[in-house]
């Protein structure tokens, strides 16, 4: 597994690795992205014509500037440059939220990947003294993991990808690492087990499910927890994935019963339990609850996200340098390949309800 230094992440750039493959393919590579690609080779799953990026290089987050300046205008204005800042405003996305809910990420993988699951447990007897016991065998199944490819690509001026600007660099690596991260969760929450995509956990077999029928009551957010109490599940990560829309409705829930004053109200969802720390999450009912446009339909995911597993078939993201598709308009596609695949270790650990939470 290639482990790079503090140092090593700071030097290495998707930019060069990028240049280098624009002017003769894998072997115009050269020091540290030549190291790095040339190791990560031997444990990726398939042979490439690209390029190999460690995964952690997308982790990183520079805060260098360097100014950029365009070109001069007639009269007076031919001696005031123009300064542009090398941090591009990026586009907003769809937020994140099933690995700070405590999703587990396993990395590294190669080959299919079978997890042991106990499945059975021993049956145990009451008996007389003397009596014989009755053989019970316990049962045991296999979780699998196979890689499923999600990729993206964007297209820059082959001008951009040449200039020596870590402005760019930060753009093509945060475009890239966003874009996927998105699909990877909208994938973890409702992938469909069909048409190359892994199975998410709504479509997971045997998870629980709960209907709302109507606004959503106070009774209604405590069974959740209940139907996994109830199966020996409440254990673990607990905790909520739901849409704004269903954030912004039950803000606007009060609860109902005993010591809930209609004078001071007390929310569903109450800012009085907001978690400061930038992501505007919310316990409910004791639980970290996140809000995310990758749900569907404004259902209301909740479960042991510790249960809920990505697997991520070798180190890092393979990276196709297309020169010749967009030529005559000197445009580079860049291609961005990862393997990946979704399965949930116990799927009485999740409850989704059937119908929206945002009624």
């Amino acid at each position: 597994m290639l482990e790079l230094s503090k140092r090593e992440k700071s030097e290495y750039s998707i930019r060069s690795a990028i240049a280098s493959m624009l002017d003769g393919g894998q072997n115009s590579l050269k020091g540290l992205e030549r190291e790095a690609h040339d190791e990560l080779a031997k444990s990726f799953p398939q042979k490439t014509s690209g390029c190999l990026i460690p995964t952690e290089i997308f982790e990183m987050r520079r805060n260098w500037k360097r100014d950029l300046t365009a070109g001069t205008f007639g009269n007076g204005g031919a001696f005031v440059p123009t300064i542009v800042d090398s941090d591009v405003v990026p586009i907003l996305r769809n937020k994140l939220c099933a690995q700070r809910l405590g999703m587990r990420v396993m990395t590294g993988l190669s080959g299919n990947v079978a997890i042991p699951r106990q499945s059975g447990a021993a049956t145990v007897y009451s008996l007389p003294e003397q009596a014989t016991l009755t053989k019970s065998t316990q049962a045991l199944d296999q979780i699998l993991l196979t890689p499923h490819r999600v990729g993206a690509y964007s297209s820059y001026t082959r001008q951009l990808i040449l200039q020596s600007s870590v402005g760019v660099e930060n753009f093509i690596r945060d475009d890239l690492n966003e874009q996927i991260a998105v699909k990877l969760d909208s994938l973890i929450l409702q992938g469909q087990g069909a048409g190359s995509e892994p199975t998410g956990i709504l479509n997971t077999s045997g998870i629980g499910s709960l209907t709302f029928g109507g606004t959503a009551t106070w009774s209604q957010i405590t069974s959740f927890e209940n139907a996994l109490a109830k199966v020996n599940a409440d254990g673990g990560k607990m905790g909520w994935a739901v849409t704004p829309n269903v954030r912004n409705r039950w803000k606007a829930i009060a609860k109902t019963g005993v010591g809930v004053s209609t004078t001071v109200p007390i929310f569903l969802w109450d800012e009085k339990n907001q978690i400061h720390d930038g992501t505007n999450d919310c316990y409910v009912n004791g639980y970290r609850g996140a809000a995310t446009n990758n749900v569907l339909n404004d259902l209301v995911f909740f479960g042991n996200w510790d249960d809920a597993v990505l697997g991520q078939f070798g180190d890092a993201l393979e990276i196709i340098v297309d020169q010749f598709t967009q030529s005559t308009d000197a445009t580079i596609r860049i291609v961005a390949n990862g393997f990946y695949d979704v399965a949930i270790r116990r799927p009485a650990s999740f409850c989704v309800s059937a119908d929206s939470g945002a009624q």
